[in-house]
C-alpha cells in the first residue's frame, strides 16, 4: 500500500477547485507539468506533477516507460508524445454531494516529501494566477462551409471506394473576456459526466487541455487482462429509457467498423482468443454512443506485452481517423486546414499500481487568454448527410462548453 501523508492544519483547506489550480500555479512556476484526472465512475481524483515539464517523446515504447501520464498527439508527425513523472502526487476523496465550495482534505505520496514541502511553502508565499498562451493563428473556428464541403468530399471519396469511413475535424472558439477558472472548470466537468474519463493537462509544450471522453484505447493489468472498445454512433439523449434507444442504418454501420478495425488489428498479431462484450447503448452526458467492449487474459494467451503491440495498431482509430486507415489518414491530412494537435489522440495514467489506462481524447478543449478552443469530429460514412454531420459536431462543442463557459 501506498504511504499517504494527510494534508494538515499547516496549510488552510481549499475547495478542490483551488487545490488545483495551486497545483497548475506551482508547476508553471517552476517551467513544470501536470496531470488531473478520474477514471469512469470513481469519485478519486488524483492530480500528478512532473517539476521539469515531462519529456517529448517522438516514439513511443510502452512497456519502456515508467509510471506516470501519458499524452499522445493525433499524429506524431506533428506534435510529440508527452510524458509526464510523479515527482509530485496526490489523490482528492470527493464525497459523491460535495458542494464545490467544501473544503477538501488532500492526501499527498509519501515518496514525494520533499516537493511537498516545496508545494506548501508555495501557498504560503505566493500568489499568483493560471497562465494562459495567447490565441496563436492556427487555432480558428471551422466555418460551417468548410466543414459541410469536406464531409461532401468525404462522401464522394467513400462512393468511389477510396476507403469505407472518415472521421472530419472541426475548431469552435468561444472568446470570453472572463478569466477562466480551471480549477472549477474541472470540477464541474467531472461532476458532469460520472462515467467518463475526465483529465486536464498542462505543459510548457502542449498548453492545457481539459477534456471528458468515454472511450477507452487500452484498459491493460500486469499479468492479468487487456481491454478494448469500439465506441460510434452518437445521438442526443431523450426521456426514453437506453433500452428502449433506437439506431439508424448509418450509424450501427459505423459502430459495425470500428469493431471490424478492432478485429483485424487481432488478426493481425494472430489473436483468436477473445471475449466480445456488446454493442450496447451507453450514456455520456447528453448524448448516447453505441460500444463494443473486447477483453483479453493476457495469461491465457501467453502476450505480456500485449499492450504496447495494440497501441500501435490501434491508434488513430477508426472511430477517429477512418477505415483503411492510411487512406482515410491521408484524406484528412490533405483536407482539414488546421492540426488538431492533442485532440484524438490519447491520454491517461500508465503502469500506476500495476494498471495502464488509456482514453482517447474527445470531448476536449485548450484553454487560451480570452476564449477557448472546442475540438469535435463526426464518423462520415456513405449514407452521411453534411447538415446533421455539422449539427452532430455542434452538439459535442456545446456539450462540454455548457459546462465550462
Amino acid at each position: 500500500m501506498e504511504n499517504r501523508i494527510q494534508e494538515t492544519s499547516t496549510i488552510k483547506k481549499l475547495t478542490a477547485a483551488e487545490w488545483v489550480n495551486k497545483l497548475i500555479q506551482f508547476t508553471q512556476s517552476v517551467g513544470g507539468a501536470c496531470a488531473v484526472w478520474k477514471l469512469p465512475n470513481d469519485n478519486t481524483i488524483n492530480l500528478l506533477a512532473d517539476l521539469k515539464g515531462g519529456d517529448q517523446l517522438s516514439e513511443l515504447e510502452l512497456d519502456e516507460l515508467s509510471e506516470g501520464f501519458l499524452m499522445a498527439p493525433f499524429d506524431v508527425s506533428e506534435a510529440h508524445y508527452l510524458h509526464f513523472k510523479p515527482d509530485l502526487q496526490a489523490t482528492i476523496n470527493m464525497p459523491e454531494f460535495a458542494d464545490s465550495n467544501d473544503t477538501i482534505e488532500i492526501e499527498w505520496n509519501a515518496e514525494n516529501e520533499v516537493n511537498v514541502e516545496k508545494f506548501r511553502s508555495f501557498i504560503k508565499q505566493q500568489k499568483t494566477s493560471v497562465k494562459l498562451k495567447p490565441l496563436t493563428s492556427n487555432v480558428s473556428s471551422t466555418t460551417k462551409e468548410a466543414y459541410v464541403n469536406n464531409v461532401e468530399k468525404g462522401v464522394e471519396a467513400i462512393k468511389a471506394e477510396q476507403f469505407y469511413k472518415v472521421v472530419p475535424s472541426k475548431i469552435k472558439v468561444i472568446e470570453s473576456q472572463k478569466t477562466p477558472n480551471i480549477g472549477q472548470a474541472y470540477l464541474n466537468t467531472a461532476n458532469k459526466y460520472p462515467n467518463a474519463f475526465v483529465s486536464l493537462t498542462v505543459s510548457p509544450d502542449s498548453g492545457i487541455w481539459l477534456g471528458a471522453t468515454p472511450e477507452i484505447l487500452i484498459e491493460d493489468v500486469h499479468n492479468g487482462h487487456f481491454k478494448t472498445v469500439a465506441l460510434a454512433g452518437t445521438q442526443r439523449k431523450t426521456e426514453r429509457p437506453i433500452a428502449e434507444t433506437a439506431w439508424t442504418q448509418k450509424e450501427i454501420e459505423e459502430q459495425a467498423y470500428v469493431s471490424r478495425y478492432i478485429i483485424n488489428c487481432f488478426k493481425k498479431i494472430r489473436l483468436r482468443e477473445y471475449e466480445e462484450i456488446g454493442p450496447k447503448t451507453i450514456e455520456a452526458g447528453h448524448l448516447l454512443h453505441l460500444k463494443t467492449t473486447y477483453k483479453v487474459d493476457k495469461q491465457a494467451v501467453n502476450f505480456p506485452e500485449l499492450a504496447s503491440v495494440m497501441l500501435k495498431l490501434l491508434h488513430p482509430t477508426s472511430a477517429v481517423c477512418g477505415m483503411p486507415k492510411d487512406a482515410a489518414l491521408q484524406f484528412i491530412n490533405e483536407t482539414e486546414a488546421h492540426e488538431r494537435s492533442y485532440f484524438s489522440g490519447f491520454l491517461g495514467p500508465i503502469h500506476k499500481a500495476g494498471k495502464t489506462n488509456l482514453f482517447v481524447n474527445l470531448r476536449c478543449c485548450q484553454f487560451f487568454e480570452g476564449a477557448v478552443a472546442f475540438y469535435a469530429g463526426a464518423g462520415i460514412t456513405e449514407d452521411s448527410n453534411p447538415e446533421k454531420e455539422w449539427e452532430e459536431t455542434e452538439m459535442k462543442c456545446d456539450v462540454l462548453a455548457s459546462v465550462i463557459l
